[in-house]
């Protein structure tokens, strides 16, 4: 087989950050590669980069008292049962939380013997009955949850309607009420009830 005959295959996603300024209606949005799933503050710091490097196009005054949005890892694939099969393993041990799979040398002390795949199910189907919401961003995930489980997105609008991604996750997350796990397969809502 050929290099050319060869399937090409890239690995992981990419961030979307969307920064706006509550003041005006201009926004800026970056596309930050990424070859792994990683944390938010790794993305936002990446992002903060990018917008340094593009200030001069955009002006410092849209910067001045300007806030970042949404910050949305873009995966390749995104799949619901994935993300909970990812979301129990996470639990469970079995993968690193932004790293993906543990290398077998580092869970070489560990035995997965039946117990261990009898509580993997165990989680994986406690997970499947506590989701609320699926989808890439907290956009998605609220709209296809349906109801809004206690959560008050017009309070997170501004002047112009937008709506304050990361504040309302923030918000999520502080109310403890419910849980957002972000997997290389999309977000996941879940109710803590």
């Amino acid at each position: 087989m050929s290099t050319a005959d060869r399937p090409h295959i890239t690995t992981g996603g990419a961030w979307l950050a969307r920064v706006r300024n509550p003041s005006s209606i201009h926004e800026y949005r970056t596309l930050i590669p990424s070859a792994r799933l990683r944390t938010e503050a790794w993305a936002q710091a990446q992002a903060v980069l990018a917008a340094a490097r593009d200030t001069p196009q955009t002006g410092t005054a849209f910067w001045e008292g300007a806030a970042p949005y949404e910050l949305t890892y873009l995966p390749q694939i995104v799949h619901r049962e994935r993300a909970l099969a990812w979301a129990a393993l996470l639990e469970v041990g079995g993968v690193s939380p932004f790293k993906g799979w543990r290398p077998g040398i580092a869970a070489a002390w560990e035995r997965r013997g039946d117990r261990w795949r009898d509580r993997l199910d165990e989680v994986h189907r406690e997970l499947r009955e506590q989701v609320i919401g699926f989808g890439v961003s907290l956009a998605q995930v609220m709209t296809a949850a349906g109801a809004s489980h206690g959560v008050e997105v017009d309070a997170h609008r501004d002047d112009f309607g937008e709506v304050n991604w990361q504040e309302l996750g923030a918000d999520i997350h502080k109310a403890a009420m419910s849980t957002l796990i972000r997997t290389p397969y999309g977000l996941l809502w879940l109710d803590n009830g």
